[in-house]
């Protein structure tokens, strides 16, 4: 049986929604109904045709070639990808074709092949590709930095700009660890938990990363666990966005929130947050705890003397040369116009004694100068020592300020209660 007797192939390919086709000697011997179809052939059209002839210009001689690979014998691709001309000469499509080499009832080489229109996947691929070309140029052009990792924690997306948040290439960074980026595993752990505790999708957590030089960045991120079509997670994609210089302005309104602007030292609100905190800290580990109260004798005087901004010299001229005594867990500061606060951790009453005789010599020796005329300075000063009585920072406070009006009305450089 020929292939010029085409009922069995016929039989045989009738149903087939691809399209089947036979080639002999260069020229289509049989074709079915549905390739037909595709090239918008009328039955029997095809028939006779060189094959070549429906081959777009830039793959023609290549199938050409392949064609006659396959005859002799020769190796030769049996899928590939082709644009095929329809019979008006106009349109065309996109094909796939797998080709084998059979023989026929003779034993002549014939070249059989199963074409399928894929012009619409190509053209969802290039949509994709489109989509995938215009996203990614937003995130090239975004100051934010988009990333993913799978769930091993491993990097399979960066966009570029995280060079400028982080200083390393997006290219770099693929299949590195996002851990290792952190400033520490507790900055990590933040982002974890945020995801745990939000049910898979974190939004707006801060947490501070490592750049390339050592310098840390603080990012602001969203993140969110990406799961599959049976709700399995398969990565994390998140955007993160550097809000460095936000913090470091609310570092900065926060400083100037608890610190005097004369004088440049903490303020009442500084201070009494730290005892606070150094109150309960010697309650918990039966610690102590030492302040000293003072203010400036006759600091009117000053003030209707030599005016105001005198004054403020003078109260400035005291923070300097108070300040150098401050160390380890002490903390000194401006409590109201002419009062200060030492707060000293793990002092008592004697220990905190002998460091005010220090403060007392040090400022006793130091008048503040102005030009040929000199201000002494004398100081009012009260110091209290934690007792087991104290309910609470106040409590310290208060009789710290009772011992200061005690020496301020004495003879006595200072007084402890």
């Amino acid at each position: 049986m020929s292939f010029s007797d085409s009922t069995r192939w016929e039989l045989l390919t009738a149903l087939m929604m691809d399209g089947f086709y036979v080639v002999q000697d260069y020229h289509y011997v049989y074709v079915n109904h549905a390739f037909e179809k595709l090239l918008g052939a009328k039955p029997g059209e095809l028939l006779g045709k060189r094959f070549s002839d429906f081959l777009h210009p830039d793959i023609r001689d290549v199938a050409v070639s392949r064609y006659e690979d396959r005859i002799e014998g020769r190796p030769a691709p049996r899928h590939y990808e082709v644009n095929i001309l329809k019979v008006d000469g106009k349109s065309s499509f996109d094909a796939w074709l797998e080709i084998d080499m059979i023989k026929d009832d003779d034993q002549q080489p014939v070249v059989a092949g199963i074409v399928r229109d894929i012009s619409s996947l190509n053209s969802l691929k290039k949509e994709l590709f489109e989509a995938k070309a215009q996203l990614q140029s937003i995130m090239d052009n975004m100051s934010d930095t988009v990333y993913q990792t799978d769930m091993s924690g491993d990097l399979t997306l960066v966009s570029s700009s995280v060079e400028s948040l982080l200083g390393y290439k997006s290219e770099d960074m693929l299949g590195t660890k996002l851990a290792d980026y952190y400033w520490t595993p507790e900055e990590r752990e933040k982002i974890v938990a945020a995801i745990i505790d939000g049910n898979g999708k974190a939004t707006n957590v801060e947490a501070i990363l490592k750049r390339k030089d050592g310098t840390p960045v603080w990012i602001s991120t969203n993140a969110y666990v990406k799961k599959n079509g049976k709700g399995e997670p398969v990565n994390i994609e998140g955007i993160a966005r550097d809000v460095t210089t936000q913090k470091e302005l609310e570092q900065k309104l926060e400083n100037l929130a608890l610190t005097d602007s004369l004088t440049g030292l903490p303020n009442r609100r500084a201070l009494m947050d730290e005892l606070h905190l150094r109150f309960n800290e010697a309650r918990k580990k039966q610690s102590e705890l030492g302040i000293i109260y003072f203010d400036v004798n006759d600091f009117k005087k000053v003030n209707d003397q030599h005016g105001h901004l005198i004054g403020d010299k003078l109260l400035i001229h005291i923070a300097i040369t108070l300040k150098n005594h401050v160390s380890g867990q002490s903390m000194f500061g401006r409590l109201s116009e002419d009062e200060f606060l030492f707060i000293l951790a793990d002092h008592g009453s004697e220990k905190t004694r002998n460091f005010v005789t220090q403060l007392f010599e040090d400022i006793q020796s130091k008048p503040l100068q102005l030009h040929a005329t000199e201000i002494p300075v004398s100081l009012a000063i009260g110091i209290s020592g934690l007792k087991a009585k104290d309910s609470n920072e106040y409590s310290l406070l208060d009789r710290a300020d009772k011992a200061m009006f005690l020496a301020k009305r004495g003879v006595q450089k200072f007084e402890i209660l």
